[in-house]
C-alpha cells in the first residue's frame, strides 16, 4: 500500500476494521457499514506517518458530514 501525503485511514467498526489510502475511500466504506446497520460505534482514524513519531487522530464527524454533503451536491 503506497501512502499519499504520509497518511492513511483506519475505519473501525468494532469487530471489523479496514485500511484506506484516501479519506474518500474510507468514507464510502463507512456509508456501507452504516447502511448495513453496524454504524453505532464506527469511527474513522487518520494516521499521519510523517517523521519519527506517528500521530493517530480520530477524524471529526463534522468533517465527515461536510464530505458527504459535498459529495451529494456533485450528483
Amino acid at each position: 500500500m503506497k501512502l499519499e501525503e504520509n497518511q492513511f485511514y483506519v475505519l473501525d467498526a468494532g469487530v471489523d476494521k479496514w485500511l484506506f489510502t484516501t479519506r474518500l475511500e474510507a468514507i464510502n466504506q463507512m456509508k456501507v457499514v452504516v447502511k448495513s446497520g453496524n454504524g453505532e460505534k464506527t469511527k474513522l482514524l487518520c494516521v499521519n506517518t510523517e517523521g519519527d513519531n506517528w500521530v493517530i487522530e480520530q477524524y471529526p464527524w463534522k468533517d465527515i458530514a461536510f464530505e458527504l454533503i459535498k459529495e451529494s451536491g456533485d450528483q
